[in-house]
């Protein structure tokens, strides 16, 4: 061979090499970010079925502990079921240090009444307050909190409650009526004190059950009384139970035997879900769990990369407002106007909207549907992104609206939304 021949050799081997080289190094770079992609994606799936699986479940347990909207001011004055005791309902706040004042009654911090309502959003929260902690909470992103009793047993009272109780004192146990009468409770489980129901109001659900909050601090099998000692649970070393009287937990000046009942409410299941970012790290998904450790308790991260949680939520309004029932359509309308909620029945799903006063036409809390979307991007930027020429970067969803001119960025971004329809959370 001449030097002519190995050289034209050389150079064509060079050229098959180097094409070679390249495609399987273009090849590399997109399995690279489409596995980035796909673990992110599995973020995402694996977040949203954990919160719609809450969600779903939210008011298990609080049957009649949340008023309906058309009897949110109305009342019935005969001593028994003051609903002027009844605060104004939920779910919407404008952030974390102003929680719903509806649902269960509960013991709060410094031996305070708190509120445990099945359902709390706070809208775009931009100050990310909180009563005790700061959640460092990605500005104008969604906070769904929701509670319901894990293995409740229901709807109605499980014993009747024998003698008054007047006091939240944790040195009077809590009567029951029947032999062995405590055997449908469990130690360290919760129960509700209520207002046994008025089967004859009819057309008329203006009933206060009261639903007071207490925890079993011994084993009640075999007895007709419930200790509910001011004792941490050696599970959660959370305190439940008042060790003295805390006005506005009994509503009413307090429970009339016979015309009372306790209602086993299982394991209290309370938890937040939010997005939070520390220093410049990627934005996490957090979960916390509200009723292991109050509102002082570090939250969890439950996924990573996800940047935005909107939550939305939908009343059958009809054509005439709620109180009309016969004016339903069975529809949850959607659009962009919300003139006398008949166009659009949704909440948190356009800018500007505002949820009306208790009382008013329109006014939703307890909905029919709640729509939850998550926007999960990719951890670290990805260089084959030219952010000028392609526009890439956040994304606008439900009401969550970015300033012009729009920030861009490099990261690859997927979103996924579900409707959940809560099976407890219903009107009487």
């Amino acid at each position: 061979m001449t030097l002519v021949e190995i050289m034209v050799t050389l150079i064509i081997a060079s050229i098959i090499a180097a094409s070679t080289f390249m495609f399987f190094a273009g090849q590399q770079r997109i399995y690279d970010t489409q596995t980035r992609v796909l673990n992110i994606q599995q973020n995402l799936w694996a977040a949203m079925e954990v919160v719609s699986r809450y969600t779903r479940a939210t008011g298990s347990g609080m049957f009649e502990c949340v008023q309906p909207a058309s009897y949110a001011n109305s009342a019935l004055g005969d001593g028994t079921r003051l609903l002027s005791d009844f605060p104004s309902p939920g779910p919407l706040t404008p952030n974390m240090a102003a929680p719903p004042t509806t649902g269960v009654r509960a013991l709060g911090a410094g031996n305070n009444l708190t509120w445990i309502p099945p359902l709390w959003i706070v809208n775009n929260d931009v100050d990310s307050t909180d009563t005790s902690a700061p959640l460092n909470v990605v500005a104008n992103t969604d906070i769904l909190t929701v509670a319901f009793g894990n293995r409740t047993s229901g709807t109605d009272v499980d014993a009747p409650l024998a003698l008054n109780f007047a006091n939240t004192s944790s040195s009077t146990p809590i009567s029951l009526t029947g032999a062995n009468a405590g055997d449908m409770f469990r130690q360290w489980e919760f129960i509700l004190l209520l207002v046994t129901p008025d089967w004859g109001y009819g057309t008329n659900p203006t009933v206060n059950r009261g639903c007071t909050l207490f925890q079993v601090t011994s084993d009640p099998r075999g007895l007709t009384a419930l200790a509910h000692d001011a004792t941490a649970d050696p599970a959660t070393g959370t305190v439940w139970n008042p060790a003295g009287d805390v006005p506005g937990m009994l509503p009413g000046g307090g429970y009339t035997g016979g015309s009372a009942g306790v209602r086993n409410f299982g394991e209290l299941r309370w938890v937040s879900f939010f997005i939070q970012r520390v220093g410049t790290g990627a934005p996490n998904l957090m979960m916390r769990m509200r009723h292991r450790s109050g509102d002082s308790g570090a939250p969890q991260v439950l996924a990573e990369g996800i940047e935005d949680l909107q939550v939305s939520f939908a009343c059958d309004t009809g054509t005439l407002g709620i109180y009309n029932l016969a004016a339903l359509n069975g529809r949850l309308d959607e659009g962009t106007s919300d003139a006398g909620r008949r166009l659009d029945e949704w909440w948190n799903n356009v800018p500007g909207d505002v949820l009306p006063a208790p009382g008013t036409e329109g006014f939703c809390n307890l909905p029919t549907a709640i729509r939850i979307t998550m926007v999960v991007r990719t951890l670290f930027p990805d260089d084959l992104i030219d952010p000028v020429a392609s526009g890439n970067g956040p994304m606008d969803v439900e009401d969550h609206r970015y300033a012009s001119p729009r920030p861009t960025d490099q990261f690859r971004r997927r979103v996924l939304t579900t409707t959940v329809y809560p099976r407890n959370n219903k009107p009487l």
